[in-house]
């Protein structure tokens, strides 16, 4: 009897951490893995509307291709923004990217449903250096998470207020908002992308918003589990 006694309360013991989890610690540690998909790109800016096919099984540099408008309808500023995402587009959607930037043991929760549970944080860079690295500092983080099926549904970011991300450059607004969705092997990935910044730089003041929509995913064949 005592015996018995003595492995249930190993087997109760061994079952707390995972019984512990926040909503959130469950949704971050999900697994990243699956196949890859291709995907149609939306992007809609203050300057263009485009439609774009985004294949990662390519060769770095040829992911992306521009279904409209035709090159002859470019601007200059979009010809260079086609030519830097081709260089730097991997084909990664995944929801799941932004747990490195949420510090699990430092976020709050904000509110909870019976399916979905919401927490705000400062956000951390993550293990790569990044262009917002030197950002991060100044913004306050959003994100909901599924209780159900663990995942990221939705994260945003947002300025408090005007910064200075160096001395000759102020942010007056700051809003980077995600919404995902399930993909059909059930990871959750980006689904829309709305940035709205504006600011001042060398004595002149700039105003951007850009929205993305990603759609029609399809999975490349023998692609195996790798991350994206």
């Amino acid at each position: 009897m005592f015996r018995s006694f003595a492995v249930s309360a190993s087997l109760i013991a061994l079952a707390a951490p995972a019984l512990a989890q926040s909503p959130l610690e469950q949704a971050l540690s999900a697994s990243a893995d699956g196949p890859l998909y291709a995907f149609d790109l939306t992007l809609s800016s203050d300057e263009v509307d485009a439609l774009m096919r985004v294949d990662p099984s390519q060769p770095e540099g040829e992911r992306l291709s521009v279904i409209s408008p035709e090159p002859e309808d470019w601007s200059e500023d979009f010809a260079k923004r086609v030519e830097n995402m081709k260089a730097n587009t991997d084909g990664e959607i995944w929801c799941q990217d932004f747990a490195e930037n949420i510090p699990a043991a430092d976020a709050k929760l904000v509110s909870e449903t019976d399916t979905t549970a919401t927490y705000s944080f400062r956000p951390k860079p993550g293990a790569e250096p990044d262009d917002m690295d030197k950002v991060y500092k100044h913004l306050i983080g959003k994100v909901v998470v599924d209780k159900t099926a663990p995942g990221i549904l939705n994260y945003e970011m947002v300025a408090e207020k005007p910064f200075k991300p160096m001395p000759v450059a102020t942010i007056k607004q700051f809003e980077m908002k995600v919404a995902c969705d399930r993909a059909p092997d059930g990871r959750t990935h980006v689904a829309s992308l709305d940035v709205t910044v504006e600011g001042s730089a060398m004595m002149k003041s700039f105003s951007q918003s850009d929205r993305q929509l990603i759609s029609n995913l399809t999975p490349i064949p023998n692609s195996g589990t790798g991350s994206r």
